[in-house]
């Protein structure tokens, strides 16, 4: 069990208190964590991200550059799933596609 977290701070239930996800939430949750954090940059835990903010704009090949690097950062997480990583736009950011247990998710990484 965790606490949901939504817009970079904990999402609030009814009465105030941190909402508590757990199941599939939970592990899409931790997914998209490691997706946005920059692989190295927490000091706890250096193992902890992914290599997508490597990613530059002129690049060959950026999708399955991305697709390899999103895989690479969920492998502790094998329940969960890429599906899909698209390149967009100028600032690049990155759109990957996860599933995990019947639950979908859409993650944006801004580069």
């Amino acid at each position: 069990m965790d606490t949901a977290l939504m817009n970079g701070d904990f999402l609030l239930g009814f009465n105030g208190r941190p909402q508590k996800i757990q199941g599939a939430q939970e592990l899409l949750q931790r997914a998209a964590l490691r997706l946005r954090i920059p692989i190295g940059s927490f000091a706890y835990d250096p193992s902890l991200g992914s290599r997508l903010h490597e990613l530059k704009s002129g690049d060959s090949g950026l999708n399955e550059k991305a697709l390899t690097m999103a895989q690479e950062a969920l492998r502790v997480l094998p329940q969960v799933t890429v599906e899909h990583a698209e390149c967009l736009g100028n600032p690049l950011a990155v759109m990957v596609a996860l599933g995990c247990g019947g639950e979908k998710a859409e993650i944006e990484v801004k580069i």
